[in-house]
């Protein structure tokens, strides 16, 4: 059985900025109104015979979503990016069309991931490990056969990973 979450109805959005590092049109700050479509196939168990309790998947992915809303998105692990945190705030450099950017964000406004790149792409495998990683910690794991997540930046475009986890 396949359950499926829409995020724009379902209220699983958020609004954040990033620099895509190195993009020629990306590679500046800009933002998206993002919004997470969640499917997930696994077994109908329990007292009501749910794959999943919608509740429950909805609390997961907003738990990520709200620490995300309106922050600047910043990748950790970006090879060409310099980062220094000083006196509560976050100096970044890197380069970008051949001149030297150089940035400095209050920490409360910027939300380090542990991702190379906050594309929709990495962001969608992210929020699928962070859903099985819900999952798991609740011992609902174990009925569930993959979870595919949309990380969409508006209607229209998005990126969709599946994770296996049988």
């Amino acid at each position: 059985m396949i359950i499926e979450l829409n995020g724009i109805y379902g209220g699983l959005r958020f609004s954040a900025a990033h620099i895509v590092f190195g993009h020629e049109s990306c590679g500046v700050i800009h933002g998206h109104s993002y919004y997470i479509d969640v499917k997930l196939s696994g077994e109908q168990t329990g007292q009501f015979n749910f794959v999943c309790d919608f509740k429950v998947i909805k609390s997961i992915v907003k738990e990520l979503a709200n620490e995300m809303d309106h922050k600047l998105l910043v990748p950790e692990y970006h090879p060409e990016v310099k980062y220094e945190i000083k006196d509560d705030y976050l100096f970044m450099e890197y380069n970008h069309d051949g001149k030297l950017k150089k940035y400095m964000f209050p920490c409360e406004d910027v939300l380090m991931l542990p991702l190379a790149s906050t594309t929709a792409e990495e962001m969608s495998e992210y929020f699928g490990e962070h859903i099985k990683n819900g999952l798991d910690k609740l011992g609902l794991l174990n009925s569930i056969e993959w979870i595919e997540t949309t990380v969409n930046e508006g209607i229209g475009q998005g990126a969709r990973s599946n994770l296996l986890i049988k």
